[in-house]
């Protein structure tokens, strides 16, 4: 198997980026969001989409002006790989899932921004949702957290590459709040690039 996908933790531009959603005592562990297959399947449809649109269109203006019909298809496929590449990456980026020292925040939209977190002390336990589909092609899956004391008492980060692998990183940064509040849960792991006092 190649390298662990969660081993590196947050990049300094990450942690730069996302310090206003942070309290003063609370660190950035790990920035993610939806895996990459997820989001190259997501282009392709994208792409696909606007391509049979903007061909059309690109034809329907070729016949108009009455020149080539190449360059309502030339046009067309510039504008759909740019409105595919717009659409995916806004995707990618209104889609994050943060991991602090003390909870877990799930941030969607770019310009109006909904944020969801659970205290690390609220959750109750862990579950991975991954269909055969989703292991083989995409290789993403579900984490689902359930918390006490929420009204919808569980919160779902959907298309997470590797889940299992990020399902056992929360697991241990949980065990890790809890011992150094006192509430022992099982062994204490260092989470890779990071020093436990």
């Amino acid at each position: 198997m190649g390298k662990p996908t969660y081993s590196e933790g947050a990049s300094a531009k990450q942690k730069r980026s996302f310090a206003p959603l942070l309290a003063e005592d609370e660190e950035l562990i790990l920035a993610t969001g939806f895996g990459k297959n997820y989001i190259r399947h997501r282009w392709v449809l994208y792409f696909t989409i606007l391509w049979v649109v903007f061909l059309l269109l690109g034809f329907g203006v070729a016949y108009l002006l009455k020149t080539a019909p190449g360059y309502g298809l030339i046009g067309g496929t510039v504008l759909a790989i740019i409105g595919a590449y717009i659409k995916t990456t806004w995707t990618y980026h209104a889609h994050r899932y943060l991991l602090t020292t003390r909870r877990v925040i799930i941030k969607n939209g770019l310009f109006s921004v909904k944020l969801t977190s659970a205290l690390y002390d609220k959750i109750t336990h862990i579950e991975v949702d991954q269909s055969l589909y989703d292991r083989i092609i995409f290789r993403h899956g579900s984490v689902i957290i359930n918390t006490a004391g929420m009204n919808k008492g569980e919160i779902r980060l959907g298309f997470v590459d590797a889940p299992i692998e990020f399902k056992n990183l929360l697991e241990r940064l949980i065990n890790r709040e809890r011992e150094q509040f006192g509430r022992v849960t099982g062994p204490v792991v260092a989470v890779e690039g990071e020093v436990i006092e």
